[in-house]
This record gives C-alpha cells, structure tokens and sequence, in this order.
C-alpha cells in the first residue's frame, strides 16, 4: 500500500493561478528571458520552462531523493526582483496520508508523510499552510480566497492519464478512487515593518484506496498538496502583477520528463526492486543512446505523441486567461496574458506590451522579430 504515495509523486500538476486573481495594471512594456530547467541528476531532459524577467534571478530547479523507493523527484524554484522585494515561489510538494487504521497511519509516517485528514485546498492553505509558513508574521488576514473547478478537473484529468500509464506497467491489486481540487486566497500580513500582500494558490492529488480489513473494508488517502504564490509589498503589488502574471502563464512543464517519471517509478514498483539505482542507470543509459529525442524536447516539444497532447493541451487558453504566439526564432509557441497586443523576439529574450504601435526596433538598432498571434 505504500506504493500509492509514490504514485501521486508524479502526477503533480504545476497549476496556474486564474487570471481573474491577479490586478490589471500592466506597463507599456516588459522585457523577459527564457529559463529552462534540465533534470541533469536523473533523465538528462528539460523537465519545466517559464519567462523570466531579465534582471531577477532564479534559483532552484529538480533534486532527486534516492534515499527514497522509489527515487523521489523534487521540484522547487524561486524567481526574485533585483531588489528582492517581490518574489515568484513554487514550493516542494507534500505528501499527507490519512486512514481510520491507526497501524495504517504508523506504517505511513515512518516513510515520511504526514498524517494529516484530508480538507479542501483553500483549507488547506488558511488552516495549514498560513498558519505554518506564516508565523511570527503580524496583522494577518486573509483578503479572499475561493475555488478554482476549472483547474481541479485539468488536474484530475492528467492525474487520470498518469495512472493509466502506472497501471500498465504495474497492475493494481486493489480498487482506487481519483479527486483532485484547486483554490487560490490572497492574503496580506506585516513583515520587518511592511505590509505585504501574497496570493497563493494550491492544487492537491486525492488518490483513495479500497482494502478488505479483519473488522470490514478499510480506507487508505494518500494526497498530495502542491502550492506556489507570489507576493509584493502592498504598494507595489499593482506594478508587479504583470511581471509574475507572465512568468505564471509562460510555464511549460514537459510531458515527456513527467512520464518517464510514472514509468520509472512503475517498473520500480512492478519489480520490488531494492537496488533502485540499476533501474536509474538504465534510465540514464536510454538518455545517452537518444539524446536527439531530448534535444527536440528542449527545442520545442516536438517528440510528444498525438495522445500525449490531448492530455496536456487541457491547459487551455479559455481557463488561464492567455492567447498563444509563435516565437518565430526559436519556433516554439508561447501562452501570454490576455491583452498583450504586442509581442517580440530577438532569439533569448522577449518583449511584450498592451500597446497596439510598439516596435522596439525604432530608434536603435535592435533585431527584433514580432512575434505573430495563433488564430
């Protein structure tokens, strides 16, 4: 049965806060940098991208746990202002398990999770996640805070299709249940004598597992909560919406990187492997020998089968609030908010502007290229 924590290890979903979150004020223009993340520990391929804005800096990207069993991939990053008064967070995930049998819940916690009752994801950020990452910090309040179904069912879809790939490799002997959940709360706090205002968005993994027990049937929940926020002092959070709102809309996780995940940690599970580092190395090895495949993943995402794009197109514009160009430099296809009329390239960095007569190249001698929107 511990093999269900493992399992949602891989199904997690980078979820992207709602447009209708975030505040409108945008400025004539904003200039980004592209910034990939290679999984250079484990599969060798980009596992995630986003735009950046080219003077803040990133830090993190994906760690491997092979202390765990399966080996645990881990994706954690932050994006910060020059100044670091404004900052872009995804944080680890965490595992939680919950079950009424209390040997259940023992067996669990040795293996790290956290027994923890499952709850909604916007209690889930109000009643764990304030209270935990939040202490010491003054005049707390919670602004807003409501659901996001559309992101839930687009995470619940992919979870879907994770397992499906998980259960060909490595039949279930049990019968399970798939939930998933999103919500978003904005809240705002004083830190070192400045109030700042963050909004925070989660999505969680339910996965319910059905056991014949000695005093009837027994009920295992393994789930996993995943959150990202943003925040800025109060003042300035008008003027720094846009910049995380891009950063947030141009993330790209890579399918391809997410199932070699699912599949190694299958075949892991399938053959109750203690030496789990064959299994890795051979993963490595298939790397090396099709290292072409990996460099049209970094290039464009080109090796994605038509099933897998069904799955993973589920990010659709109408839910997150972006139109689609085409980066004509690097011939790869970027989502950007809503209402930027104007988007350019000149090879690795980007410009965009709400306004209808901008053109970088006017009065330099800039190489731009415009950047032309997907019908």
């Amino acid at each position: 049965m511990r093999l269900i924590k493992y399992i949602l290890l891989w199904i997690s979903v980078f979820s992207l806060i709602d447009g209708a979150t975030i505040w409108a004020a945008q400025p004539q223009s904003m200039q980004f940098r592209m910034q990939v993340a290679v999984d250079q520990q484990g599969f060798g391929m980009e596992a995630f991208r986003l735009l950046i804005p080219v003077q803040w800096r990133f830090q993190g990207g994906v760690a491997w746990n092979m202390n765990k069993f399966p080996a645990e991939a881990v994706i954690a990053f932050k994006v910060n202002s020059p100044d670091g008064r404004a900052r872009l967070e995804h944080l680890p995930h965490q595992v939680c398990f919950w079950s009424q049998d209390p040997n259940l819940r023992a067996s669990y916690a040795q293996t790290g999770a956290e027994i923890l009752p499952p709850m909604s994801a916007v209690d889930y950020l109000r009643n764990v996640f304030l209270q935990r990452q939040r202490q010491g910090t003054g005049d707390l309040k919670v602004i807003e805070s409501g659901p996001l179904p559309e992101l839930a069912q687009r995470t619940r879809e992919i979870m879907a299709y994770h397992m499906s790939v998980f259960n060909q490799i490595s039949p279930f002997t049990f019968q399970y249940e798939l939930k998933a959940d999103a919500g978003h709360l904005r809240a705002q706090y004083r830190s070192q004598g400045q109030t700042r205002v963050e909004e925070l968005t989660a999505t969680i993994n339910y996965m319910s597992a059905y056991f014949p027990g000695m005093n009837g049937p027994v009920t295992a929940i393994s789930w996993m909560p995943q959150v990202k926020h943003f925040s800025a002092p109060a003042q300035e959070m008008n003027a720094r919406a846009p910049f995380f709102k891009v950063m947030l809309d141009t993330y790209q996780e890579n399918p391809a990187w997410a199932l070699a995940g699912t599949r190694l940690s299958a075949t892991i599970t399938r053959n109750q492997l203690r030496n789990q580092q064959a299994i890795f190395n051979q993963m490595q090895q298939i790397r090396r020998t099709q290292q072409e495949v990996s460099d049209m993943i970094v290039k464009g995402y080109q090796a994605r089968s038509a099933a897998q794009d069904r799955i993973f197109d589920k990010y659709s514009e109408a839910v997150r609030g972006v139109d689609t160009y085409r980066d004509p430099v690097n011939d790869w296809q970027v989502q950007l908010p809503t209402g930027m009329r104007n988007a350019w390239t000149n090879g690795s960095e980007y410009l965009f502007s709400e306004e209808s007569d901008f053109n970088p190249n006017i009065g330099g001698n800039q190489n731009w290229e415009r950047m032309e929107r997907r019908p």
